[in-house]
């Protein structure tokens, strides 16, 4: 896997003074939403586990993710991060839209 920081979500890391976050397979919102053969992924700033994660780099950033993301995806897709929303109320997410691994 490959991570990628968009632009959005450099400077909204950068105005926040963070240099890591975790990326997680969204397990609450498969409950609620979506069909077989899609997975969600929640974006934070906020763990302190570090040994539980698989860590990759982009440029100053520090990108944890959880190991089982490797069983969706395949090794040389590329993941993009950005930011959206307003004001305080921005956040990060997967941009791109992601093929799972069969």
């Amino acid at each position: 896997m490959k991570f990628i920081l968009d632009k959005k979500a450099i400077d909204f890391l950068d105005k926040k003074k963070l240099d890591k976050i975790y990326i997680n397979p969204d397990l609450d919102q498969k409950a609620a939403c979506c069909g077989i053969g899609t997975v969600d992924f929640d974006v934070s700033f906020k763990d302190d586990d570090n040994s539980r994660y698989l860590k990759a780099n982009f440029e100053n950033i520090s990108i944890f993710y959880n190991p089982t993301i490797s069983m969706y995806i395949k090794d040389d897709q590329e993941i993009t991060i950005s930011a959206f929303g307003l004001g305080s109320f921005k956040k990060l997410y997967v941009a791109n839209e992601i093929p799972i691994e069969k």
